[in-house]
């Protein structure tokens, strides 16, 4: 059998086999449900206090056979979730097998508890079909080990909004408004869905998705305090929205609150202008708080680039469980072929020579091949690239790459960035 070849080929060595005995590896039950969320929230230091209907609605939404978890006796000591989901890459989508929930408990540290978790988990992916897996790092120390690259980044963005003007003020077609919760369900995954036909790293968000946003964790509280919602439309067609609150502060009388913006998509860009001219100039500010794409056009509409201040960080790690399906899945910006030879220790069924071929439209095809290696690649690089954000060359100047055949870097690296804008803002 091919997926049981696969579980055997990736049972790496594990050096801290030893210290697993008594743990038990499986899916948590329905009926340990919140023992999971404890679980869960404890190895994030917190403490699980459910809503009413909290449970409920996780039943629906994160079935418990998607888990694998560390069990000591009826102790959960491991959680893992993985979450079906289908991510807009270069020239189209793709299912995505994204990885959440990562935690061990801090009394089971430094036993291989979460490589044998990681290992079952993209095993299941790779069984499942699925070309690629991803998650959001909470530590960036940890996922490179299983195959995980930095695909994407984004920036938190502060904007001191005090003569953040424009240097042009563009003409925009439409106007902002208000909306309640009613209309943002409304509005809100249309905007969503035009904008990720344009837009690389983003989620395609299921009803669930947008019945949990509207119903309590985006709109009703963020801390004590209501989130805002304007919609921007031309004419009757929404083209972009914005979510935001407002952390009031003031000091001998004066009034300097920040904004912090929860989400803003448009879907053109009078839309993003529009938007950003509202938040900016929202009365008794002093800034603006927003999770960033690294490349944006605020930098550029800014009359003053300085009051726009960032700090960039990792956002969607890529691991490729299908080089195949996953180099095909995509569309490249240049004719090239290369042969890239695959390392990957820990799930050893993507290892191999993979001869790939770009024709002028930008198309692929891809297949295992006997033929000498252009590049040697490990898995994590790979991933790094996969969605066109970064340069292989980059990666080979730190050594992340060996090139068997002069120019092979050069090659890929006409054929696999793109144009555009790249989200990569998180979404489970």
């Amino acid at each position: 059998m091919i997926l049981e070849s696969r579980s055997k080929e990736s049972k790496a060595l594990n050096p801290y086999s030893d210290r697993l005995t008594g743990i038990e590896f499986r899916p948590a039950r329905e009926h340990e449900r919140l023992l999971y969320s404890v679980a869960e929230s404890r190895g994030f230091s917190g403490h699980f206090l459910p809503q009413k209907g909290e449970l409920e609605y996780r039943k629906i939404d994160d079935p418990m056979h998607r888990t694998v978890c560390a069990f000591e006796g009826d102790d959960i000591v491991g959680t893992t979730l993985w979450e079906p989901y289908e991510l807009t890459v270069p020239g189209g989508k793709s299912d995505f097998f994204g990885v959440t929930g990562v935690t061990v408990a801090p009394t089971h540290t430094r036993r291989g508890i979460l490589r044998e978790m990681i290992r079952r988990l993209l095993v299941e992916g790779g069984d499942a079909g699925y070309p690629i897996a991803g998650l959001w790092a909470s530590e960036s120390n940890i996922y490179g080990r299983f195959g995980f690259g930095i695909s994407g980044e984004t920036v938190f963005a502060k904007i001191d909004v005090r003569d953040g003007r424009f240097r042009a003020t563009p003409k925009v077609k439409g106007e902002i408004r208000f909306a309640d919760v009613a209309t943002m369900e409304k509005v809100a995954p249309v905007v969503w869905n035009r904008t990720a036909e344009k837009t690389i790293g983003m989620m395609l968000r299921t009803k669930a998705d947008w019945d949990w946003i509207y119903d309590r964790r985006r709109i009703p509280s963020y801390g004590r305090r209501r989130a805002f919602c304007v919609v921007y439309r031309e004419g009757t067609e929404p083209l972009g929205y914005a979510a935001y609150r407002i952390e009031h502060k003031m000091e001998a009388m004066h009034s300097h609150n920040s904004v912090h913006v929860i989400e803003l998509v448009a879907a053109t860009n009078d839309a993003e202008v529009a938007l950003w001219r509202f938040l900016l100039n929202i009365d008794l500010a002093g800034e603006v708080i927003h999770h960033h794409p690294k490349k944006s056009n605020l930098l550029w509409l800014l009359a003053d680039p300085r009051k726009l201040s960032f700090e960039p960080y990792d956002s969607l790690w890529v691991r490729i469980l299908d080089p195949i399906k996953a180099l095909t899945g995509r569309t490249y910006s240049a004719a090239g072929q290369v042969v890239i030879q695959l390392a990957d220790e820990f799930c050893p069924w993507t290892q191999g020579n993979y001869e790939l071929r770009v024709d002028s439209h930008g198309r692929a095809t891809c297949e295992e091949t006997e033929q000498n290696p252009d590049i040697t690649l490990p898995v994590a690089s790979l991933g790094a690239i996969y969605m066109g954000a970064h340069y292989l060359a980059d990666l080979q100047r730190a050594g992340r790459v060996y090139e068997h055949r002069p120019g092979a870097v050069a090659t890929i690296d006409t054929m696999f960035p793109t144009r555009g804008v790249h989200s990569f803002l998180s979404e489970f």
